[in-house]
Order: C-alpha cells, then sequence, then structure tokens
C-alpha cells in the first residue's frame, strides 16, 4: 500500500507544472553519466554562462567550416566517384553531428525533462540490480565507442606527416588540384581545423547516443522490473488466506490498489517512451542514414585502396558505424520485448479470487501490454534487430552500385 501511495505521488509529479530552474538543473543519478559526457562535448549548456556558450559556438563554427572544405574538396574532384566518396566519408559524420547538435539545442528543455522524469520513474529501483546493469552497459558503451574511435583518429591524423613525399597531404578532407608548398600557413590551418573537427564532433554523436540508448536500457530495466511486481501480485504469500469477511475485503482492497500502482507506472513509462520518441526521432534518423552510407564508403575504400596500412586504417573504422546501428537497435527491440512480456506477467499473476475489479483491470493492463512499445526512426521507421540486418543489407546494396559505377 505504501508503494502504491509513492507512486501516485510521483505521477502526480509528472503531471504538476514545474519552474525552469528544475528544467535546467535535472539532471540526477540515473543519465549523470550522459549527462557529464554531454557537457564536455558542449551539448548541455544548463546555464553555465556566456564562455560555455562560446565554447559552443566556437565548436560549431568549425565544423561548418569543415563541412565547406569538404564542399570544395567536392567540387574541385571534377566528378571522380573515388575522391567524392572519400571526401564524404569524413565529411557525413561531422555533417550528421551539427545537425544532431542543432536538434538538441532546439529541444534541449525536452531533454532536461527526460533526465528529470526517468530519476523520477527510478527512484524507487536505484539499489535494484536490473537498473545497475542498465547503468553498466550504457557506460560500457559510450566508453568503448569513445575510446575505440579516438584511437582510430589519432592514428589516422598524423598519417601524411608521416608518409613524407613531396606532395602535401590533408588528414581528412583533400582540395585537388592545389600545390600546398605555394600556401604553407594556408596548409596549417586546414590542417589544424581537421585534426580539431573530427576529436570534437565525434563525442557530440557519441554522447547524443549514449544519451538515448542509455535511456532505453533504463526503459527496459524500469518495464522488467514492473513485470516482476506485477506477476508477484497476489492475496497472501502463502495463498491460502481467508478471503471472507472484512479481512478478505481488505486484502482484495490492497491488491487492487497494488495494481492500481503498477498501471500507474506503466502509463509513466509508455509517456515516457513517447517523449524519448519525440526528441530522438529526427536524430536517430539522421545517425542511421549517415552511418549506412558511411559505412557503405568505407567498404568500398577498404577493398579498392591498395595499400595496406590504408586499407588497415578503413576496416578499422567499419565496426564503429556497425555498432553505432547495433546499439540502437539492440535496446530498442529489449523494449519491445519487455513490454511485450508484460501481458504474460500480468497472467501469471494470482488473479484468481482477486475480485471483479481487480480482473477488470488486469484485463486492461494485458490489452494495453499487447499494444508493442516501438521507438522509430523519424517517425517512420521501426527501430529493431530486423531493422539492423535491413541497414547492413542496404549498406552492401549501395557498395555494390558504388562499385559499378566507379568501373563505368
Amino acid at each position: 500500500m505504501r508503494s502504491s501511495c509513492r507512486s501516485l505521488a510521483q505521477f502526480h509529479r509528472l503531471q504538476k507544472p514545474w519552474s525552469e530552474e528544475e528544467v535546467q538543473h535535472g539532471s540526477g543519478r540515473t543519465l549523470a553519466g550522459q549527462v557529464l559526457y554531454l557537457t564536455v562535448a558542449g551539448m548541455w549548456p544548463r546555464g553555465r554562462g556566456t564562455p560555455y556558450l562560446l565554447y559552443v559556438a566556437l565548436v560549431q563554427l568549425c565544423a561548418v567550416s569543415y563541412v565547406a572544405v569538404g564542399l570544395v574538396s567536392i567540387h574541385t574532384a571534377r566528378g571522380d566517384v573515388n575522391s567524392i566518396s572519400y571526401t564524404l566519408l569524413h565529411t557525413l559524420e561531422v555533417f550528421s553531428g551539427m545537425v544532431k547538435a542543432g536538434l538538441f539545442f532546439s529541444k534541449r528543455l525536452s531533454f532536461y525533462r527526460l533526465v528529470r522524469d526517468l530519476d523520477l520513474m527510478a527512484s524507487d529501483y536505484l539499489d535494484r540490480p536490473e537498473l545497475e546493469s542498465a547503468r553498466r552497459w550504457a557506460r560500457r558503451m559510450t566508453v568503448s565507442l569513445s575510446a575505440y574511435i579516438f584511437v582510430v583518429i589519432l592514428l589516422w591524423l598524423p598519417t601524411p606527416l608521416l608518409a613524407g613525399g613531396d606532395q602535401k597531404m590533408l588528414p581528412m578532407v583533400q582540395i585537388h588540384g592545389v600545390d600546398w608548398s605555394q600556401w604553407p600557413q594556408a596548409y596549417a590551418a586546414l590542417y589544424a581545423l581537421q585534426c580539431a573537427v573530427p576529436l570534437t564532433q565525434v563525442p557530440i554523436v557519441i554522447g547524443l547516443d549514449g544519451f538515448f540508448v542509455a535511456a532505453m536500457l533504463y526503459v527496459g530495466a524500469l518495464l522488467q522490473l514492473l513485470g516482476q511486481r506485477v506477476s508477484g501480485l497476489r492475496l497472501a504469500g502463502d495463498g491460502a488466506a481467508d478471503l471472507s469477511g472484512d479481512a478478505g475485503l481488505k486484502m482484495r482492497q490492497m491488491l487492487y490498489a497494488e495494481l492500481s500502482a503498477c498501471i500507474n507506472s506503466h502509463q509513466k513509462i509508455t509517456k515516457f517512451l513517447r517523449d524519448l520518441e519525440s526528441a530522438m526521432s529526427a536524430m536517430v534518423l539522421v545517425q542511421l542514414s549517415s552511418t549506412m552510407l558511411n559505412l557503405c564508403m568505407g567498404l568500398y575504400h577498404q577493398t579498392k585502396i591498395r595499400d595496406v596500412l590504408t586499407a588497415m586504417q578503413y576496416a578499422m573504422i567499419l565496426p564503429f558505424y556497425s555498432s553505432q546501428i547495433y546499439f540502437y537497435c539492440w535496446t530498442a527491440d529489449a523494449i519491445t520485448q519487455q513490454g511485450a512480456g508484460l501481458s504474460l506477467a500480468a497472467y501469471s499473476s494470482c488473479w484468481v479470487g482477486a475480485g471483479t475489479s481487480f480482473q477488470k483491470a488486469l484485463s486492461i493492463l494485458m490489452a494495453r501490454a499487447h499494444k508493442p512499445l516501438v521507438i522509430t526512426a523519424g517517425r517512420l521507421y521501426p527501430i529493431n534487430t530486423a531493422a539492423f540486418v535491413a541497414l547492413m543489407k542496404a549498406s552492401y546494396s549501395y557498395y555494390t552500385l558504388l562499385r559499378q559505377l566507379d568501373s563505368n
């Protein structure tokens, strides 16, 4: 009964208006690591003042300059498929980071609310192993992706300098037909720009991906805990209590109140998922699209280049792109499965003899659980393991098309 009152109180807290200060500073224990990562990446203002905003503007200005250099590179490539695909491979990730940053700042209050709402839902379960497992998996995903891609970038950036030779090359995007020996200062500035932008844009991309994946992992854990709570609904621990008289009526009322609290928890979780999808849907569509194209072009260059060292560089970047897609699809599919399992958990509860009101409410919960909890990209494309396979197939199809265009 106490947990029922606590859940109802939290539900009312979610519904009432709250101040701007609460929105700005709503970063609790659940997503604290992801919020810290985004803060370092320049993506979580939280009223940090003018210096931080200048830092954010500088990061995005450098990204815009990088994309502009990419457009110049495509123009100077003169229709060369190999050169254009090379430029796109090194520009799309930066461009997707810029777009995701713009979408984040346009919806930043929604992200603050998501952090607060998740804190409220998880406040009763912070010591449970399911939430600790979600926190651990989120941390591993963010750390592993960050460490892996930063190693690849740091190995990639000095390659033109170590290669030597008379022809000066830039680390990422090349501008064709320019003799950099006559423009040493411009070469140094572009080299510095192409070193700085990947190191500042990758944390934005991974930080937002980690935020979404962590939120979905927590939702999956909360659904799992809710299923355990529903399946454990019973009139008495031994199942042999006397249900007649006032004592039996009181037990049925307590059981119904506990079921009502479970239904309220389910409503809060589904509302949070709707809010999360609204915040992340466009960003995920941008990320999955750019990653699919990067996979295609990375595979193209990895199989085409005859230099063993360069081919290894492209081979090393392919797992990063695949992991970006997989983590999204895996966590979203886990939410769908946990949501569907709630119906079986409700049927597994001891509903016999619990009263008509309890059985009707349980039937409503089971019917609602039959509606799949699906997260979409752009509100068009469901994200699940089947989508991961489809995206891998699409990347390979684009790769074969690129090979045909190059051969022609």
